[in-house]
């Protein structure tokens, strides 16, 4: 994501989504702002700000298509 850097404490679990999924302290220490519209992300870190855009439709099936061979090579395993 750019030059942004930063420490997160949070919780893994394995699951298909095609959305970012922010916590509460995430949402309001970061002064995050989620355009509905868009579906852009804006958020404040250090005094400088950072929008995170959607996935062109392209790049989903691309991710998908890894992630669905990454799957199948480690059942080999």
């Amino acid at each position: 994501m750019g030059n942004y850097n930063d420490n997160v404490l949070c919780d893994v679990v394995y699951m298909e989504a095609c959305h970012v999924l922010l916590g509460r302290p995430c949402q309001f220490d970061k002064k995050t702002i989620h355009n509905d519209l868009t579906n852009e992300i804006t958020f404040t870190h250090k005094e400088n700000k950072f929008v995170l855009l959607p996935l062109t439709p392209s790049k989903v099936l691309d991710n998908q298509v890894q992630r669905k061979i990454k799957i199948e090579n480690s059942k080999k395993i």
